[in-house]
């Protein structure tokens, strides 16, 4: 995995837009870089934008939301709006880039951020939910938050103090390191569960012995299963007499109630009986005289109908002559309209042939008429076409008036192209004329173009011949620069190789520091024999003026040498830069003579036409003449306009006469505004009004046809009706209409007579019935209800306390059994629990302690073993001098101890170290935790932080070589960052932070 850009906005102090390209220039071409700033500038900001984007994290916040970031002012630059931070980078499935992003919302507050992973190659987004492409960043990374940190961002300053630690601190700072607490929780949880089940077992053993006290000894269990088995019997026995008690006073209700049943339904008999005499005096006299009726009924209905029928055929008789004369008066009215149309008196058949001749004539004229009106108009178009060469428009002059406008417009135009006077040859028109003159003119400006271009060009010679003179004296002066400077160099670097051989004098004396402490008064030295040991406690003094002063010699000849370089390299920069221009000088001569000849041979019809003039002077000539010819052709081209405008205005006042005579004819046949509708109206109105009456008249003499045949059949039903109803007693046929009732009448009162009839019949046979269930009861103890109800109240209150007393031996006998079911539920799951609690035993004797110390100090145990063996493969690139070990048994376990391969592999604690051989260890376990974090995972990029400013200058100068060979064995992308300024002289690529008045920072990459 390695990172290729960092593009962030108005992330805490670095506010607006910045880019970081890791993968470009200078970043990734000059081995390590430095993020360099005072303290507060931004520059652990450019790592907390690194893990927003790709976590939505930061090291020093472990949860951002929009809540924490609004109470807290973090991450979003004070008074912005919005921010983001977008990560591009690159790993074994290809490129993608992840973008965090937050912004406020138009009412204030901040929207929820939002994560989003883009994947490079096939430009589309993963997902839209931040937590699927959080997941699938982990995955295309292969690290989790907590292992990108410890992979990617290196803080050696923990395993500085790590290696001076005793065993308790180192354990706890090796669980923060790694991340690896869980070890102390499994050990405390296993202490835990051991526990709780040990307490569970030991409370349902309690348990048990409370519920033994609780059972029945086996003399009370058999006399209360006896005494049960009696009150059993008893209780049947109670049971069945009850059961047979309540029988008896059921009945006995039972016939209480028919009694009263019975009474009440005889009754209603009565008043049923009463309902049906005041019935029959009612109405029994119409029912009958109706009855007396219905011998002829069907013939006294139909008779009735068909003088019903008489009535309404005489009604609708005299409507339909009514309606025949209205009919009349309307078709004279329209006959006189059409008459009047037609200017003639017209016979009725003769009145629609009159109509459409008519019509005919009149829509012949129009038709004239409108293809003289389309006739005017596309005249008009052409008219119009013509007049806008002119900028003319025929709108409400007359056509008269018009024409002699455009006659006076024309004789002026004419007198115009008479007055230039232009010649032209016999073959030559005035299109080819202007086209041969703005060729030439083209030809001028192109002269013109390249004759300037060519005085440029000679001016552009004489001054590379200028520049080229004074090159030459400037290079004259570097060979007598440089041996001035060699000459320095050779003395410096002399003084410089006495100084180191002094120094490494010191660094002997140094090295001895460890043998000092073995030497023993009176004993012998294991190096020289002496038994005198005057250093072994005061040692000489170091001289500290011996650093400074080698550190400034190695400055000043790496100045030098820096110096030399850079001369030499101006020098043959220089010298380069002569002969190219002295060939570029050489090239402009010839391209130069080139031209000329060119522009001679190009334009020597153009030059030709000078005759003492100027380019200048001809292409204003030449102008002027085209301005002529085209004002010509635009006088030739109004002329011929003009002229055709007066042609189609004589058309168009021919074609307005012709509209005029027929328009005089049109009115002289129809002054109205439609004829045709007029026609089709008259036409159809005729029409209809003749179909009506006629349809009229054919119904009138059907009607009284009709009439006739009814009148026939009603005096023949007359005839035969009347002695029929004399013999039923009735007088006259009106008499017995005036008897008869209405249909729905009569059926009503037939009815309710059928149903008062049925009711009484009813109400017998019920009476009837409720007497014979009374004959049927049986009483087995009972007569009386009032003794039935108080037998059975006695004997209920005897069955109910006999049966509470079963309840209770009952509840007794169950609650024993209950007892025996839970002891041996509870044997048995004390059994399985003593079977499961087996391994929490062994692994809490093994484990478990309530601090969890014990299993965390076993785990951090193997992590720092882990830890020192990737260390050790770190390290013997860096300096093969040294490797880290634990403790020996006989050795302080309080301590970390380096094997000293320069020094026959003596140990010595790591505390002996120095600065820079503390900084290495350190450096070496940070690379190791990093292996260990990212495992199979390939790291391209590291950013190590803290610890450079607590080095001297030698101890950083050695640090930074380590780091270099690191950077070149690996081709890893390595960032420093820090404050210390030494670094910007060491190294040369940088990215540097500046804070401004106002808190906001600046960021710039140099290299």
């Amino acid at each position: 995995m390695k990172i290729e850009c960092l593009h962030f906005k108005n992330i805490n102090s670095l506010k607006g837009e910045h880019e970081i390209k890791f993968d470009a220039s200078p970043l990734n071409s000059g081995g390590l870089f430095a993020i360099i700033g005072p303290t507060g500038s931004g520059k652990s900001t450019l790592l907390d934008a690194i893990c927003l984007a790709l976590y939505a994290r930061t090291p020093r916040i472990s949860s951002v939301t929009k809540s924490k970031i609004e109470q807290d002012g973090s991450i979003l630059t004070k008074f912005q709006t919005e921010a983001f931070a977008k990560v591009k980078f690159s790993c074994n499935s290809g490129s993608f880039v992840a973008t965090w992003s937050i912004s406020s919302k138009k009412k204030g507050g901040l929207r929820e951020y939002d994560l989003d992973l883009w994947d490079a190659q096939i430009e589309k987004s993963f997902s839209e939910k931040k937590s699927e492409n959080r997941e699938e960043i982990e995955r295309l990374i292969g690290l989790s938050y907590d292992q990108f940190v410890k992979s990617v961002l290196l803080s050696q300053g923990e395993f500085a103090t790590l290696l001076k630690s005793n065993e308790k601190e180192r354990s706890e700072l090796l669980e923060k390191i790694t991340n690896t607490s869980i070890y102390r929780q499994i050990g405390r949880k296993v202490f835990e569960k051991h526990n709780a089940l040990k307490s569970k077992i030991s409370s349902q053993k309690t348990l048990m012995e409370d519920l033994k006290l609780k059972l029945l000894s086996e003399e009370d269990l058999h006399h209360k299963q006896k005494n049960k088995v009696e009150l059993e019997k008893l209780e049947q026995a109670q049971k069945l007499k009850l059961s047979r008690y309540e029988k008896d006073f059921d009945q006995l209700k039972t016939k209480e109630t028919l009694d009263q049943e019975l009474q009440a339904e005889s009754k209603k008999l009565k008043q049923y009986q009463l309902d049906f005499e005041e019935f029959q005096s009612k109405n029994a006299e119409k029912l009958s005289k109706h009855s007396k009726t219905l011998a002829f009924e069907e013939e006294l209905l139909e008779y009735n109908a068909l003088a019903e029928k008489k009535e309404s055929q005489v009604e609708k008789i005299g409507s339909l002559e009514q309606e025949q004369a209205q009919l009349q008066a309307q078709i004279e009215d329209v006959k006189s309209k059409v008459e009047e149309l037609l200017k003639t008196e017209t016979e009725e058949n003769e009145i629609e042939k009159g109509l459409d001749e008519l019509l005919a004539t009149y829509q012949n004229l129009e038709s004239q008429k409108q293809i003289k009106l389309s006739d005017y108009k596309s005249k008009l178009e052409i008219l119009n076409r013509e007049l806008e060469v002119l900028d003319l428009k025929f709108k409400t002059q007359t056509i008269p008036d018009f024409r002699s406008e455009l006659q006076d417009k024309l004789k002026v135009s004419k007198q115009k192209v008479e007055g230039f006077a232009i010649q032209f040859e016999d073959d030559t028109s005035l299109d080819e004329s202007i086209k041969a003159k703005n060729q030439l003119l083209n030809q001028i400006k192109e002269a013109k173009h390249e004759e300037k271009s060519l005085t440029e060009l000679e001016q552009r010679s004489a001054k590379l011949n200028e520049q080229i003179k004074l090159d030459k004296e400037a290079l004259a002066k570097f060979p007598k620069l440089i041996s001035e400077k060699e000459t320095a160099f050779e003395i410096l670097k002399k003084e410089v190789i006495h100084l180191e051989t002094e120094k490494e004098n010191q660094n002997l004396r140094l090295e001895v520091e460890d043998l000092r402490k073995q030497l023993l008064e009176n004993e012998p030295c294991p190096v020289c024999g002496s038994k005198s040991h005057p250093y072994a406690e005061h040692k000489p003094a170091l001289d500290s003026e011996l650093d400074k002063t080698l550190k400034t010699k190695k400055d000043e000849l790496q100045m030098l040498s820096k110096a030399i370089e850079t001369l030499k390299a101006q020098q043959h920069l220089k010298t380069e830069r002569v002969e190219e221009q002295e060939a570029e000088s050489e090239s402009l001569k010839l391209n130069l003579a080139q031209r000329k000849e060119a522009f001679a041979k190009h334009f020597e019809f153009v030059l030709s036409q000078l005759q003492g003039k100027t380019l200048a002077d001809i292409e204003l000539s030449t102008n002027r003449e085209i301005e002529n010819l085209e004002t010509t052709k635009q006088l030739q081209a109004e002329i011929q306009a003009l002229e055709n405008a007066i042609s189609v205005l004589d058309e168009l006042h021919q074609i307005k006469e012709k509209g005029r005579q027929l328009k005089a004819e049109m009115t002289a046949l129809y002054a109205g505004e439609n004829l045709n509708d007029l026609v089709s109206e008259l036409k159809k109105n005729w029409i209809t009004l003749n179909s009506n009456l006629s349809s009229t008249r054919k119904s009138l003499s059907n009607e009284k046809e009709n009439l006739s045949r009814v009148e026939s059949k009603r005096l023949q039903l007359q005839a035969n009706l009347e002695p029929k109803i004399k013999a039923s007693a009735f007088s006259s046929i009106s008499e017995a209409n005036s008897s008869r009732m209405k249909s729905a009448d009569y059926q009503a009162l037939s009815q309710q007579y059928n149903e008062l009839s049925e009711r009484i019949q009813i109400q017998k046979e019920k009476l009837k019935g409720i007497k014979a269930q009374i004959e049927n009861l049986k009483f087995e103890f009972f007569t009386n209800k009032n003794e039935a109800e108080l037998a059975i109240a006695d004997l209920s209150k005897t069955f109910e306390n006999t049966k509470k007393d079963l309840e209770e031996f009952n509840r007794q006998l169950k609650n024993n059994s209950d007892l025996l079911s839970e002891l041996k539920r509870i044997e048995e799951s004390i059994a399985e629990e003593q079977k499961a609690n087996r391994k929490w035993e062994i692994l809490n004797k093994l484990i478990g302690d309530a601090t969890g110390t014990e299993f965390n100090k076993f785990a951090q145990d193997l992590s720092l073993q882990r830890l020192i063996h990737l260390g050790n493969k770190r390290l013997k690139h860096l300096n093969d001098r040294y490797e880290l070990d634990r403790y020996l048994p006989n050795e302080d376990k309080d301590q970390l101890y380096v094997i000293d391969h320069h020094m026959g592999g003596m140990r010595r604690s790591v505390k002996t170290l120095s600065g820079g051989e503390t900084f290495l260890m350190s450096l070496a376990l940070a690379l190791g935790l990093s292996d260990l974090a990212s495992r199979n995972v390939e790291i391209n990029s590291l950013f190590i932080d803290e610890g450079f400013g607590t080095l001297d200058p030698e101890t950083l100068d050695v640090t930074l070589d380590t780091l270099e060979k690191l950077q070149a064995e690996s081709n890893k992308t390595i960032g420093i960052i820090s404050h210390v300024s030494t670094l910007k002289e060491r190294i040369q690529t940088q990215i540097v932070l500046d804070r401004n008045a106002q808190g906001y920072s600046q960021l710039k990459v140099i290299g």
